[in-house]
Parts: structure tokens; C-alpha cells; sequence
């Protein structure tokens, strides 16, 4: 069976900042279509350093207050002359170790310099397909931590749509079972297998409930035909 993935049927949760002056930095954020990050429990947090460390141990941290799928924030007070700053964007505030994306902000930096982004992704390679099993490869930041975590995948037939966030028809899920900031994610014994010419969606996720992903959590996915 061959399997064709298209780059604009992924997707992942960017963001992105910028340096405003000595003491400010403003960051983006662009989330999934039919996610709502105020309800989601979105959040942005800032640490001193190179190194997300626990979500208590941050300087400050941003609740998301607003359902669009794309807002900003600032993070102010700081001294950039002296001290190394990073940014984490979280999906559930609750939780807490759901930082799916991170901007990193070297000491001295000044206005309108490039800030480099890690973003967490999942791609299902060619030769990741069988007839009932994948392989999904995944880049998420260092923090994560996908096993201790609860990170996950999940398959959906179909497209991605808003469904997805409620765990709508899924057909199958399985846990990440490394703590390494980028692997994958092997899924066996699919139900039914996968069709020949359908199309399917692969969703990555940060958490779980009783055990069982949390749906609200996705921050990437991407979808194939197979």
C-alpha cells in the first residue's frame, strides 16, 4: 500500500515573537481551525534561562483570554540586556506540561530581531503505512517529554475538522512510549485497516483523562491518502 502525505493537510500550532524594546517581547500565536483557546485553557509562560522548567518555577505567566484561533501577548519587565529568556505555549493551563511550542530569547537581543521557534509536528512517512498499522514521526521541544507526559496519537478517517477536538469517530489511539523530543509513534492492529484511496488524519496530543487522550489537547496533525 502507498501513501502520499500533502504539506498543506498538516498542521501545527505556530508562534511567533518579536522584541519591542529592552524590557518587552510580544509574541503570536496561530492555533488548529475549530480550536477555542480561552475555553482550551491555552496559555503562554516565560522562564530565565535556555530551559522550560515547571510551570510554578515561571516568571510569569498569560492565560489566553480569547476564543480566536490566532491572538498575541506581551511579556514585559524583563532585561534583555542581561539575561536569556524562554517562552513556552501551552494547550492546557490545568495541566501544566503542555508547552507544544517554544520561543527562545538570547540575552542582549535587540528590536525586530528573528526569535527562533520550536514547534511540535507529526508527518506520517511513506514507509510508515501498512495495510493495518503506522508509523507517525513527531518534533516537539525539549520540556515535553512525550512518555512521562501522556502524549499520544490518534487516527481519524477523513479530513481534520473541529470534530477531532471532541474525539469524534476516532478509530484508534495509542501512547508515545520514549521521552525523546522527536521519534515516533507506532500504531498496530488498526480496526478494519486502512482503505486503499480514503483519506485519514493522524492527530497529535498532550494529555489524558482517566487514561484516555484528551481530545482537547491536539497540537498537530496531518493527513494522508492512503
Amino acid at each position: 500500500m502507498g501513501l502520499q502525505t500533502i504539506d498543506s493537510q498538516k498542521g501545527t500550532i505556530n508562534l511567533t515573537g518579536s522584541i519591542f524594546d529592552g524590557g518587552t517581547v510580544k509574541i503570536n500565536f496561530n492555533s488548529l481551525p475549530g480550536a477555542h483557546p480561552k475555553a482550551m485553557g491555552y496559555f503562554a509562560a516565560i522562564w530565565q534561562g535556555s530551559q522550560i522548567q515547571a510551570l510554578d518555577q515561571a516568571l510569569d505567566t498569560h492565560e489566553i483570554e480569547t476564543d480566536n484561533q490566532a491572538g498575541t501577548t506581551n511579556f514585559d519587565g524583563l532585561t534583555l540586556q542581561r539575561q536569556d529568556y524562554i517562552i513556552g505555549f501551552g494547550v492546557n493551563h490545568d495541566v501544566g506540561t503542555t508547552i507544544c511550542a517554544t520561543l527562545y530569547v538570547p540575552q542582549n537581543s535587540k528590536p525586530f530581531d528573528p526569535l527562533t521557534p520550536t514547534l511540535s509536528s507529526v508527518s506520517v512517512p511513506e514507509e510508515g503505512i501498512g495495510t493495518n498499522s503506522l508509523i507517525a514521526s513527531y518534533i516537539t521541544p525539549l520540556y515535553n517529554s512525550p512518555k512521562t507526559n501522556g502524549n499520544w496519537i490518534a487516527l481519524f478517517q477523513g479530513p481534520f475538522t473541529a470534530n477531532c477536538f471532541t474525539g469524534a469517530n476516532v478509530i484508534a489511539s495509542t501512547n508515545a512510549t520514549s521521552d525523546n523530543s522527536s521519534g515516533s509513534i507506532s500504531m498496530n492492529k488498526i480496526p478494519n485497516g486502512l482503505e486503499r484511496y480514503q483519506t485519514y488524519t493522524v492527530v497529535y496530543g498532550m494529555s489524558s483523562k482517566g487514561g484516555s487522550p484528551n481530545y482537547s489537547d491536539i497540537i498537530s496533525y496531518c493527513s494522508f491518502e492512503a
